[in-house]
């Protein structure tokens, strides 16, 4: 069991600049948190920026309010319109290139994916003999030609290298609300096997972010996202590790998938789990 930080006063969103010009953004934008019960932080997370209770949480309890104004590449959509199919990934793609300055201090959070197809040759060959082979060798060829396809100014000002990055962060972090968009907050949770938030649309305006058990002060707030570990890695470029003997989806072997029954790409956790750690040279912890 990882063992939880103390929520010293250094964990404040005030204590970091990246946080506290974030914060100011989404105060901006209109998103609604208690910033004194939740802090935006590099301590006591799991990998990159994360967020961390300052204060015990209930259970129910809603923690964030994100309205569409605040989500980049929102569209005129309902909130329940899910949009995250391969044209979404474009779209979002084009929007992070074409973002304004405004968006820059929400920009500059987003953790870049290290999605299989950014990966040089050498570590894409990680992957042979597993499943995801041919799906990241398929999904080379199309944005080959989505990026030939593009506008010629657009082309030039974003070689194809850079579009493939830019469908990297879209995929990592697009969530499936209001045609598809890159929302605050429900970017920066960390993933977890037992999460402790859950984001939901609330009418048409709103997503929220809400406790779905209770948390304690210096506790991570994570999230749980991607069907199974080959979607981890294709999307977000992270294997988790196994599950422990007798936790949820766990047989304590390193040989088995997660043991998500929806799972459409079924591959050997080890295989992905040390195709990611060499691609990632030794990282491969969860990402947000």
């Amino acid at each position: 069991k990882r063992k939880q930080r103390p929520p010293p006063s250094t964990v404040a969103a005030d204590g970091d600049p990246l946080a506290a010009t974030l914060a100011r953004w989404l105060k901006s934008r209109g998103v609604v948190w208690s910033s004194a019960r939740v802090a935006t932080t590099r301590e006591g997370v799991v990998a990159g920026y994360g967020c961390v209770a300052l204060q015990p949480l209930r259970r129910g309890e809603e923690l964030f309010r994100v309205p569409r104004a605040a989500c980049l590449g929102a569209t005129s959509a309902g909130a329940d319109a899910d949009g995250t199919d391969g044209d979404c990934q474009r779209r979002l793609a084009l929007a992070l290139l074409e973002a304004t300055a405004d968006w820059a201090p929400f920009l500059a959070m987003l953790t870049p994916a290290r999605c299989p197809w950014v990966w040089s040759e050498s570590e894409r060959r990680q992957l042979d003999g597993t499943e995801l082979e041919p799906v990241v060798e398929a999904k080379l060829r199309a944005l080959a030609e989505e990026h030939a396809s593009l506008p010629q100014a657009v082309a030039e000002a974003c070689g194809a290298e850079r579009y493939a990055e830019l469908c990297a962060l879209a995929a990592s972090h697009a969530n499936p609300w209001w045609g598809g968009c890159i929302a605050p907050f429900n970017t920066t949770l960390n993933w977890a096997r037992r999460p402790n938030v859950s984001f939901e649309p609330r009418g048409s305006k709103w997503v929220v972010g809400v406790a779905t058990r209770r948390i304690r002060a210096g506790e991570e707030l994570t999230q749980a996202y991607g069907g199974a570990t080959a979607d981890l890695v294709y999307r977000c470029g992270f294997a988790p590790p196994p599950a422990a003997e007798g936790e949820e989806g766990g047989s304590g072997s390193d040989d088995s998938d997660d043991g998500d029954g929806d799972d459409v790409v079924q591959v050997s956790l080890g295989a992905l789990a040390r195709a990611v750690h060499a691609a990632s040279g030794g990282g491969g912890e969860e990402g947000g």
